[in-house]
């Protein structure tokens, strides 16, 4: 990795999709994990955001790019939220 990052208007189209879709297959990931874990609301929610950014990805136009960053921000803090839960109940049990 170079060490650039960019902003959503910065990237082309297939760099916007591949970020959206790298996001969406790691939270199909941890609605799995949620599942094998029986958290019912995770896998739910881990499910909505991974099918929003992927039917979002898909045509993506400069006039959506607001709503794009929100998803991927929600879908981004709900990894990093699950994860910490995780790590939390690892150390408790």
């Amino acid at each position: 990795m170079s060490g650039i990052t960019k902003s959503l208007d910065e990237m082309n189209r297939q760099e916007r999709a591949d970020l959206m879709a790298a996001v969406a297959d790691v939270l199909q990931a941890a609605a799995e994990e949620a599942e094998e874990d029986g958290d019912a609301l995770a896998v739910t929610n881990s499910l909505f955001l991974a099918c929003n950014l992927r039917g979002c990805s898909s045509d993506l136009g400069p006039s959506d790019l607001k709503a794009a960053e929100l998803l991927l921000e929600q879908g981004i803090t709900f990894i990093h939220l699950l994860n910490g839960r995780r790590k939390s109940r690892a150390l408790v049990h």
